[in-house]
């Protein structure tokens, strides 16, 4: 490895830290069929019920509810009780409810469940993260992380080539059904074969511990000490823009193919598929460019955002459903390519002892856009049209762009920012070493 400072170092994650990745990977998989797989039955469901599109849109809505106001304790808790612990508390809770929205006898129970459902995956992605990082490095850290959260996009992807058939097969219900099956199936193996802490390699982590020994005179962490740090609200703010996108454009993606485009659900299964691969491989260079950038949204987050949302201008202006394709790839490929910077410096900075509450707080900002965009989307269908409604995602975009280049720009400036809440004291990474690149 080169001594420069300016020469990037070559990412090559350990045995333990590929076996982390590569089972979460698959774990965040199933979560996010689990999900989506409500985003594909849609249609269905809303003709089941007799529901409008607002209506349709609060279904989802009320999951990313209870999901958004989840993520603050599901990080809080793992930072308190351990990864393992929560990983499997949250994949019991999620396979239970994702089975009873298979007998929702209505409009009002299919909502509770959805809610209950949230609360289950919402407790899992802080400690995701936390598992990531007690078994990386820092410099490698983005890279597992990109890694595993373009589980995202692949799982969008996997949804509609697995969902679709399945549910026109044996319908809807029993379609839940089979999608909670696999999360019990997922969980016994994750068990099984996670690594623990203590298997990391030698000069591996140096996250500290959940705990901190009384030997070391520091004081026991308070995982909500985070919260008291003005800075991490700004990138709350930057994945809230970009949630914006993904989610807006998941959701009603199959209901606009088949109502506008005159598709049915399995001649929509491929196009369904297409723009979320593309985001799945940009996740994955967006988490190496955040290591070779040193993070900094203004380099990475900013440029994406642009490009992006002006591609999904141009999306909800096309005439030509193949332009329409090709535009949305774009937009989501700039999505994809933005997710991981926007936590790059956050994760960077904090070690063990806190980075499950930042990483839940932040990813916070990113499910209250689940909140807000599918009712949004389905109102402004109801009342103006689907060319409104793509025109919200593209707002989404700017904001994100804005704060992107208004956020500290590396581990060393956000330190000196959060070094001000002594909370945290004892919670900070390595972050005085020279950074990858000598870009400014």
């Amino acid at each position: 490895m080169s001594n420069s400072p300016t020469a990037p170092a070559r990412t090559r994650m350990s045995r333990v830290a590929r076996i982390t990745t590569a089972l979460l990977f698959f774990t965040w998989l199933i979560d996010y069929f689990d999900r989506l797989i409500m985003t594909i039955a849609l249609p269905h469901v809303g003709r089941t019920f007799g529901l409008n599109h607002t209506e349709e849109g609060l279904i989802i809505s009320a999951f990313f509810f209870a999901y958004a106001f989840s993520q603050l304790p599901g990080g809080m808790l793992a930072d308190r009780f351990g990864t393992k612990q929560v990983i499997a508390a949250a994949m019991i809770i999620w396979s239970a409810f994702t089975g009873l929205t298979a007998v929702a006898w209505s409009f009002g129970v299919m909502l509770v469940v959805r809610i209950l459902f949230g609360i289950g995956e919402g407790i899992f992605p802080g400690a995701s993260m936390k598992a990531i990082t007690e078994r990386t490095t820092p410099r490698e850290r983005m890279l597992a992380n990109g890694v595993m959260l373009s589980s995202n996009n692949f799982g969008a992807a996997v949804a509609p080539l697995v969902a679709v058939p399945l549910i026109a097969a044996i319908g809807w219900r029993a379609g839940f059904g089979v999608s909670a099956l696999a999360g019990v199936v997922m969980l016994i193996i994750l068990m099984l074969l996670l690594p623990g802490r203590d298997a990391v390699r030698a000069g591996g982590p140096v996250a500290a511990p959940a705990a901190a020994p009384p030997a070391d005179g520091l004081p026991k962490p308070r995982p909500w000490a985070v919260l008291a740090s003005p800075a991490i609200y700004l990138y709350v703010a930057m994945f809230f823009g970009l949630d914006i996108i993904g989610w807006g454009i998941n959701t009603w993606m199959p209901s606009y193919l088949e109502e506008v485009r005159g598709l049915s659900l399995s001649g929509s299964a491929i196009l369904l598929a297409i723009p979320p691969v593309v985001g799945g491989l940009t996740t994955m260079a967006g988490g190496r460019l955040a290591d070779r950038l040193g993070g900094r949204p203004r380099l990475t987050v900013a440029p994406a955002m642009a490009v992006g949302g002006a591609a999904l201008l141009a999306m909800a202006y096309s005439p030509s459903l193949v332009a329409f394709i090709i535009f949305e790839c774009v937009g989501i490929g700039c999505f994809g390519l933005a997710f991981m910077p926007v936590m790059s410096v956050p994760l960077k900075t904090l070690n063990g002892r806190f980075t499950g509450s930042a990483s839940g707080t932040i990813n916070f900002g990113g499910q209250l856009a689940g909140v807000l965009a599918p009712v949004a989307m389905g109102f402004l269908v109801d009342k103006i049209n689907y060319t409104a409604a793509f025109l919200f995602p593209v707002a989404g975009a700017g904001l994100a762009l804005v704060m992107a280049l208004i956020v500290p720009q590396t581990a060393p400036v956000l330190a000196r920012r959060l070094r001000r809440n002594k909370q945290l004291a004892g919670g900070f990474a390595e972050v005085g070493e020279p950074a990858p690149t000598a870009v400014g």
